[in-house]
């Protein structure tokens, strides 16, 4: 057979008859799934020279390496033949104050970051084909592989539960399972099997006999990757605790390996299923930058794809359980709706396949993305022992005060007319690439010598990082030109960690310089550049970070995209100039055009003369057409109710617009109280712990949820006469005064002031507003 071409899904280990063994699991796209097992790669950790081993009472192999530690201190390999000794002997040095280095990288890891493996691969060797459920799995033993670029088509399968409120029964499990233009639906339910009447819904006596069948359905389905939303959380734990109740196996995996899911204290699920990767809907959105007022499935539906579920409202559970008992046809068609819409919202945002892209560009599993200082490792160490060093371990980090973040130039308050937006293309990345920034350059900071702007010294010649960040450029333009967006972003989102990541105590690289190096290089440019376009004769009005709002002078006829690209084009050749002659490098910085405002607010801060930071609305023209664009207002917050968000919008309109204020806010009012606007009054707050967990502070959202012992998700409520109370208690006596000062005060008086108004005198003004007099 030739060679297969392996994207990973999961990696694994264990300590097997005195070797410590490893298990990937894989899919191709010729033969289906692949498990490739290592069991001659050896464990290691290194130690400084000087330090005798002679009484360690483990089995080991030491080894003379051409390597130091970061201090200059030569150092040895030492081998071990199972994990349990290598962290067996850690601990033991350790304790002994004996220094060690990289002792606390998982196998997996270290096997694939020192083969170059980007979870993509070439397995070349002796293989054999193994029974997995009615398919069969093609097997590998210790082949030769090599990177190699593939993502195949994935199977899918969008899983989905409907439980009783009683008893914690379980009703049904509804499949969803996509392959290419093929698909599965299926629904296991507990029902009377003579009462069949749909081909898609398999109905079974009991609960034991539905998971047993469910199971081995599954496994002989054979999916690559599970969606569903708070699927690890809920149906999978569910199911989980539902065999464990009848003694049954949960064995959903690839391989004869348990499934483990358990709860991390930052409060995330999470799942091992060898084989398999698991994808919740909400936290790979989340980590993909979409933005809801709620992550409800019926949220998100609605909104992606403009349909949703077929069973809403606060008596959905009830109906769910009448439907069990008196329509097992349409409750199965309601469960398996669901798993349709998880997996058309999965189609609509493109997550698997950027999820795929960011694993292949980081080198993570899909289901460990967010695990970047694991990334950072993944590319660096390798490079690292080439150039002659070691790393420490990550406890081994000494603390520092955090550096400075992103500079602000203070806003300046004002209703503007043409104001450009000016971003640094990548600006951090860039900053690294340009001035040398890198953990091996500040170690070798005494060769070739340069300094950033903050007088922070690196090494020109010897460094890594700038030139990683330099092929990931070329690889971004590359999938910019090919318009592989899922790429691009994927490209994106890795360089941007790499500020994050060496500011993090949780990184063995972290330094205090090299943040500060980073964020004081970024002031010095945003700063200079304000300062160029003051002398050119522009007015900068705000600036955060990377980017520069500048108010234009007035020109007629001038087309703004065109005169914005001219100023950016002017500023690059400043700063490529600048940076040439004054600190004789070549400069990766790029200023772009981003956007114009034919109008433009920012509201003074709370209490302050200066503008708000990170709070702004504009009239944005592009393409011909008007939108208006809300950074940090209450419009774009889940946490303000619908009454106010729709209060703001039509009141910047209007002022943009140059239309009457006064009378409108009034009738607004007047509305309010007249409850004209009752279905726009509700408050929806998330659960961030457990009710018992709020002792002294007792927020409304928590004495609304304690009413009705609600102790999870969110919670929605009006605020009465009495309080914040539920809406499902159906309140009537709303407190409109608290949402007339609470919710459309504030928003009318950060920007009435501009006017030279004030929310107070407009409704005061009203005789049917006595309580403002």
């Amino acid at each position: 057979m030739e060679p297969i071409k392996v994207f990973l899904l999961t990696g694994s280990w264990k300590d097997i008859k005195g070797r410590n063994t490893l298990f990937f699991y894989g899919a191709s796209t010729e033969y289906g799934p692949v498990e490739i097992i290592i069991n001659n790669f050896k464990p290691v950790f290194f130690i400084e020279k000087e330090f005798e081993t002679k009484n360690l009472n483990f089995k080991f192999y030491r080894k003379s390496l051409k390597l130091k530690s970061f201090l200059g201190k030569s150092v040895d390999a030492l081998y071990f033949n199972t994990q349990y000794e290598l962290k067996s002997a850690a601990e033991y040095l350790s304790s002994n104050n004996i220094k060690i280095f990289e002792s606390d990288i998982d196998p997996v890891k270290r096997f694939l970051m020192e083969k170059n493996i980007n979870v993509q691969l070439l397995a070349d060797g002796k293989n054999i084909f193994k029974e997995s459920g009615n398919k069969k799995i093609i097997s590998f033993l210790n082949p030769e592989i090599k990177p190699y670029e593939i993502i195949p088509k994935f199977i899918v399968a969008s899983v989905d539960i409907e439980t009783g409120i009683k008893n914690n029964s379980l009703f049904s499990i509804a499949v969803h399972i996509t392959e290419k233009d093929n698909e599965q639906k299926k629904v296991f339910m507990i029902g009377d099997n003579k009462n069949k009447e749909n081909d898609f819904v398999y109905y079974f006596d009991s609960e034991p006999e539905m998971l047993n069948s469910f199971i081995s359905w599954f496994r002989n389905s054979d999916p690559d990757i599970i969606i569903g939303w708070h699927v690890i959380g809920f149906d999978l734990m569910f199911l989980e605790k539902k065999c464990r109740e009848f003694n049954i196996s949960f064995r959903i995996g690839r391989g004869d390996f348990p499934v483990t899911l358990r709860k991390r204290k930052s409060g995330r699920f999470f799942a091992d299923i060898p084989g398999r990767i698991v994808m919740d809907g909400p936290v790979f959105l989340r980590s993909a930058f979409y933005t809801f007022d709620d992550y409800k499935l019926e949220t998100v539906a609605q909104e992606l794809l403009g349909e949703g579920k077929t069973i809403t409202g606060q008596e959905k559970p009830n109906e769910i359980e009448r439907l069990f008992n008196e329509d097992k046809i349409k409750l199965a068609e309601y469960n398996l709706n669901d798993a349709v819409l998880v997996t058309d919202i999965f189609k609509k945002t493109g997550l698997i396949d950027l999820s795929a892209k960011r694993s292949k560009i980081s080198g993570l599993f899909m289901d460990q993305l967010g695990m970047m200082t694991a990334a950072f490792d993944h590319f660096y160490l390798p490079k690292l022992h080439k150039a002659g060093f070691v790393a420490p371990n990550i406890k081994d980090i000494e603390e520092a005060s955090p550096a400075a973040g992103g500079y602000v130039i203070d806003p300046k308050p004002g209703i503007y007319n043409d104001v450009i937006v000016l971003d640094f293309k990548s600006l951090y990345p860039s900053i690294i690439q340009t001035f040398k920034i890198d953990p091996l350059s500040i170690l070798k900071n005494e060769i070739n010598t340069i300094a950033t702007p903050g007088g922070f010294k690196f090494s020109l010649t010897e460094n890594i990082l700038p030139e990683f960040i330099g092929k990931l450029m070329e690889q971004r333009t590359d999938a910019k030109k090919n318009k592989d967006k899922y790429l691009s972003q994927a490209i994106k989102i890795l360089m941007n960690s790499f500020y994050g990541v060496m500011g993090s105590y949780g990184c063995r690289f972290y330094h205090h310089n090299l943040p500060a190096a980073i964020t004081s290089t970024g002031h010095w440019l945003l700063l200079g550049s304000k300062e160029k376009l003051e002398r050119e004769g522009y007015i900068v009005i705000y600036g955060d970070t990377d980017s520069l709002f500048v108010k234009l002078n007035p020109s007629p006829g001038r087309i703004e995209r065109i005169n914005g690209e001219k100023i950016a084009a002017n500023l690059n050749s400043y700063w490529t100039e600048k940076i040439s002659n004054d600190f004789g490098l070549k400069s990766f910085l790029e200023l772009e055009y981003e956007k114009y405002y034919k109008k433009f607010i920012i509201t003074p801060a709370r209490g302050g003369e200066t503008g708000a930071k990170k709070r702004y609305a504009g009239l944005l023209l592009k393409d011909g057409k008007e939108t208006l664009e809300f950074i940090g207002m209450e419009f774009v917050r889940s946490d303000w109710t619908k009454l106010a968000k729709e209060f703001q919008v039509e009141l910047y309109q209007r002022i943009f617009y140059d239309e009457d204020v006064t009378d409108w806010i009034k009738a607004i009012v007047q509305k309010v109280n007249e409850g004209f606007f009752d279905n726009k009054l509700i408050y929806q707050k998330r659960l961030r712990k457990s009710l018992e967990d709020y002792v002294k502070n007792i927020p409304p959202q928590v004495r609304a949820a304690k009413m009705i012992d609600k102790n999870i998700g969110s919670i929605q409520y009006l605020i009465t006469k009495r309080g914040p109370i539920p809406i499902e208690l159906n309140p009537e006596d709303i407190d409109y005064q608290h949402y007339i000062e609470k919710q459309l005060k504030p928003i009318a008086d950060s920007v009435l002031v501009l006017l030279g108004k004030s929310f107070d005198s407009i409704v005061s003004s009203s005789n049917q507003l006595s309580f403002f007099d």
